[in-house]
């Protein structure tokens, strides 16, 4: 069987209805298609037209997808150039296709081609590809014109791929070849688009509406092709070409023309295949100026036609703004407007506009002469102050207040709207489109607009209808908070709340506003004397009598008003705690989604981080909260993530009294560091990150939580990104109990750890910290119940074998030095006895690498370990220590004319930790009693080298002692009495 038939049959077990043979083929299909020949092959199959269109449909897919993995030379069972040469010179005879699955995927598979191919490998492409265009678009066939339609669109989308690309690429030869192809393919499809738009007219006109969808396909690749050439096919210092310009002038025409039959049709047919043609026609037109607005915005305002093209955008938002709020009648809801995202578009385009860095200008810099024509054009011609007086006055009226179709969902699902309120897709959204260029206008304008938008706030004038009138003050009243920067200096908000009592106003919508704009106020301007009275107005409108929306938002108000306050005071909140969290409870019973859980979770977590100690009274409440909420959270990974860091802030703010804590949430932990479990993916940071919370603030460890350290060997060699913070919960647990914790756990962690600081592929930072949770661990346990461990698990032989062999970088080498420092100072005893063990010679090399190492130390109190323990280790006999007293009496005499350094106590506590006073964390001040019993601080140098060198002679007796000194250098030896003496 030869190949074809091999993968033929493939091909036809693939498309067949039989799961097994499907998946039997699709394994098969792995196998062959990294073979010679296989892509060659399967395009055959695609262009065999007497084959089934499934197993075309399948050849071509398949050759499609192998593009990217094989086809460029440098990738593993890259195809080969024989093997190209075979499908290159066919490639674009097949635009004739008239199955639409098979046509689409031969499409994308050509222009995938070209992207690796074209400049370099096949610069001719671009040339063949217009030349089959030109063919098509000129051939007249009366009697078969679906044939050539079929070959139009084909060709016209394979362009429009093969754009799409070049446009993204950005290797200067790409860009050049993009340049140098770009007025050549406006000069072939500007004419077609001419074209087919007068074609399109006579059909309109002679009623033969059989051709409008093919003719408005043909158009829409048209367009496609050439708003990314605009865009990006000519750099800002060169001139556009004369097609292009005539291009984007003439646009603003047909878009017009366009939306002016769209707007004629009927409801039902705007949904016809026709009616959505239309529909992205007239939008693609508006991504034509948003997108050469946004890669050459000077060019984009000096063009001629800029006016007209943002005054027919400016009115078509003035003439759909009615269908928005029924300002105008009081009978039931508004049409439907038009056409949405082309508002959204003019909307956007108007604020690039009116806010662009490009047209602005930093005082006291010369102004380019391009900037200043552009700011001359805004200003004088386009964002004139009347046009910016009718703008905000409509944005306030129509698009910046809340639509029907917010309060209907409001009623149906207010959880989700508050979610969809929250979410980045302002730009699908038209009223929070219009907020944002409501507020740069604003901004912009401010000597014209402030006052102006103070005066309708302040005098309102408001309809005799009250449907009317509702949507009169919702804007005025979002205004007013949307723009509270903007309006701080004129305005009194205090003095307008005290006016506009809500409380008791039956409007859910008027209420939820006054939240809102608390919130947006507070951290803006809000006298401490009157910030009672904005919480008491929140909690009382968070009461369970009100809608749940009303309520969700009075809590998000009062969030801002604790996290966003620079001024916050928790003795002026104290006396509203208690109600505050029973309103979060009381809502988080109420809400359904995981969305609103997670939300108020998260004002919950914000409240006892600011009010740390003083929310003890009130945590059994929120402690009886965490099982129904963990509960209910199951297989909500991101709702668990929140829940875990609430607990986490409930054990930093109790304190000591979080050890009640310990046994409730050990199966949180539990779940969150398994490794084994799916979901530590998401929970494991935010896991570690409690369980660190509970032993740091703990004054004792549960068994429990002890138990807990059974997942610390996996968790040391997971991932570098969680290592230091579980290397600080092994600190932490050693720091509380090290010798009951080293009793149980003492094998397990010790060699965890070495294997750590042993592995190459780490850090020096990483090995450091490593070191650094060793050194604790030395410093805490009893040295009874380490020495068989640390012998056992080879630490000192690794840590020595570094030393001596000398073949790290010394920023590596200082951790290991300083480990066996802190053993000889801590374990002298285990230290001379290790070092007796091993050779002399060996043991001279260790110690000489060791003192040169010192030089190497950057922080003092690492130098003053090092000098404190070579100090011990020379009460010794062993030869190969004492050969090195002469380098050592050097350093001695380097720390002790350091001032003060000797008696100084320096702090350990972690600087990426919570910076919490000694009273709120308890390993804080375990941490300085620690340090304080640690004999490298809590003794002065000189006493510890007089005990040295007295154990030092009477272990080697008066005699050898003085031949050992002589070996001291005079001056160094007359520096160290003379320290000594002081």
């Amino acid at each position: 069987m030869d190949i074809r038939q091999a993968v033929l049959s493939i091909l036809e077990h693939a498309a067949s209805q039989d799961p097994r043979q499907v998946a039997l083929a699709e394994e098969l299909l792995r196998d062959w298609e990294i073979k010679p020949m296989f892509q060659a092959t399967a395009f055959d199959i695609f262009a065999d037209r007497s084959l089934p269109m499934g197993v075309r449909w399948l050849a071509i897919i398949s050759f499609k997808n192998n593009i990217d993995k094989y086809w460029k030379k440098t990738a593993q069972h890259a195809i080969q150039i024989e093997e190209k040469l075979l499908v290159r010179p066919r490639l674009l005879d097949y635009f004739d296709e008239e199955n639409p699955q098979i046509a689409i995927q031969y499409c994308v598979a050509v222009s995938r081609i070209a992207r690796w191919e074209f400049p370099r490998v096949w610069p001719e492409f671009i040339d063949v590809l217009t030349a089959r265009i030109q063919e098509i678009v000129s051939e007249n066939n009366p009697s078969n014109p679906d044939r050539r339609q079929t070959m139009e669109h084909n060709v016209l989308y394979t362009l429009h791929l093969f754009i799409k690309v070049m446009c993204q690429r950005t290797l200067e030869v790409e860009r050049q070849a993009l340049k140098k192809l770009t007025p050549v393919v406006f000069g072939i499809i500007a004419p077609v688009y001419v074209e087919r738009i007068r074609q399109f007219n006579d059909a309109l006109q002679s009623g033969s509406s059989a051709q409008f969808h093919g003719l408005l396909k043909s158009i829409r690749l048209c367009v496609k092709t050439m708003r990314r050439l605009f865009a990006y096919g000519y750099k800002k210092s060169e001139p556009i070409g004369d097609i292009a310009i005539e291009f984007y002038k003439a646009s603003i025409d047909h878009q017009s023309a366009f939306y002016s039959l769209f707007s004629s049709l009927a409801p039902d047919s705007r949904e016809s295949a026709d009616g959505l043609q239309l529909r992205k026609i007239i939008l693609l037109y508006g991504k034509i100026y948003l997108e050469f607005q946004k890669s050459d915005a000077v060019r984009f305002i000096t063009m001629d036609c800029v006016k007209t093209m943002l005054q027919w955008y400016w009115a078509q938002i003035k003439i759909e703004a009615p269908k928005l709020v029924p300002l105008a009648t009081n009978s039931g809801s508004p049409p439907e407007t038009t056409l949405e995202p082309l508002l959204i578009q003019g909307i956007e385009l108007y604020r690039n506009v009116v806010k662009n860095f490009y047209y602005v200008v930093d005082e006291g810099v010369e102004m380019d002469s391009s900037v200043k024509r552009c700011r001359q054009i805004i200003d004088t011609e386009i964002m004139v102050p009347e046009f910016v007086a009718q703008m905000a006055e409509l944005l306030i009226n129509y698009y910046i207040p809340l639509k029907p179709k917010d309060i209907e969902m409001w009623q149906d699902d207010p959880e989700a709207w508050v979610v969809e309120e929250e979410s980045d897709y302002w730009e699908f959204d038209i009223r929070r489109s219009a907020e944002r260029l409501f507020v740069d206008v604003i901004d912009q304008h401010r000597e014209q607009m402030v006052p102006q938008l103070l005066s309708m706030i302040w005098n309102i004038q408001l309809s005799s209808d009250p449907n009317i009138a509702f949507f009169q003050r919702e804007g005025l009243y979002a205004a007013l908070g949307l723009c509270a920067n903007q309006l701080y200096d004129g305005m009194d908000f205090c003095k307008w709340l005290k006016e506009h009592p809500v409380a008791d106003s039956p409007m859910g919508v008027v209420k939820w506003r006054i939240a809102w704009l608390i919130g947006k106020w507070v951290p803006v301007k809000f006298p401490a004397s009157e910030r009672g009275n904005a919480y008491s107005l929140l909690l009382q409108l968070a009461r369970a009598d009100e809608s749940l929306i009303v309520r969700m938002e009075a809590l998000a108000s009062l969030l801002h008003c604790i996290d966003n306050d620079w001024d916050f005071d928790t003795e002026q909140f104290k006396p509203y705690l208690q109600q505050s969290i029973q309103l979060i409870i009381g809502v988080l019973g109420d809400v359904n989604k995981a969305e609103s859980h997670m939300r108020i979770v998260g004002f919950m977590s914000t409240l006892i981080c600011r009010m740390q100690r003083d929310i003890v009274p009130y945590a059994d409440s929120i402690v009886s909260l965490i099982p129904p909420l963990w509960q209910s959270a199951a297989d909500e990974n991101l709702y668990q993530t929140t829940i875990l860091a609430l607990v986490a802030k409930l054990a930093e703010a109790l304190g000591t009294q979080s050890v009640a804590l310990q046994p409730f949430v050990v199966p949180l932990i539990q779940h969150s560091v398994d490794l084994d479990n799916p979901a530590h993916v998401y929970l494991l940071e935010d896991g570690l990150d409690l369980w660190l919370a509970l032993v740091r603030n703990g004054s004792s460890i549960d068994p429990a939580v002890r138990a807990l350290l059974q997942n610390i060997p996996k968790l040391l060699q997971y991932s570098t990104e969680t290592l230091k913070k579980v290397l600080k919960i092994i600190e932490s647990n050693i720091l509380i109990d090290g010798a009951s914790i080293f009793t149980e756990y003492g094998h397990m962690l010790l060699h965890g750890l070495c294997d750590l600081v042993a592995d190459k592929n780490l850090t020096a930072r990483a090995i450091a910290t490593g070191y650094t949770t060793l050194n604790i661990l030395v410093q805490c346990v009893p040295l009874e119940i380490c020495v068989k461990p640390l012998t056992e698990s080879n630490g000192l032989w690794l840590a020595f074998t570094q030393i001596v062999d000398k073949k790290e970088e010394a920023m590596v080498l200082v951790h290991h030095a300083g480990f066996m420092s802190r053993v000889a100072v801590s374990y002298p005893s285990l230290f001379s006895e290790f070092l007796a063990s091993q050779d002399t010679a060996i043991t001279k090399a260790f110690v000489e690498n060791w003192i040169d190492l010192y030089d190497d130390v950057g922080q003092i109190t690492q130098q003053r370990l090092f000098a404190v323990g070579l100090a011990v280790a020379i009460a010794t006999t062993n030869s190969g220590v004492l050969q090195s007293l002469d380098s050592m009496v050097p350093i001695w005499n380097d720390i002790m004319s350091d001032t003060g350094s000797s008696l100084v106590y320096f702090t350990d506590v972690d600087d990426d930790l919570p910076d919490d006073s000694d009273e709120m964390v308890a390993e804080n001040q375990r941490r300085k009693n620690m340090l304080a019993n640690d004999p490298v601080h809590k003794f002065e140098i000189k006493q510890i080298l007089a005990q040295s060198m007295a154990e030092c002679e009477r272990l080697n007796g008066s005699e050898r002692f003085r031949e050992i000194v002589a070996q001291v250098d005079p001056a160094d030896l007359e520096d160290f009495k003379n320290q000594m003496s002081q």
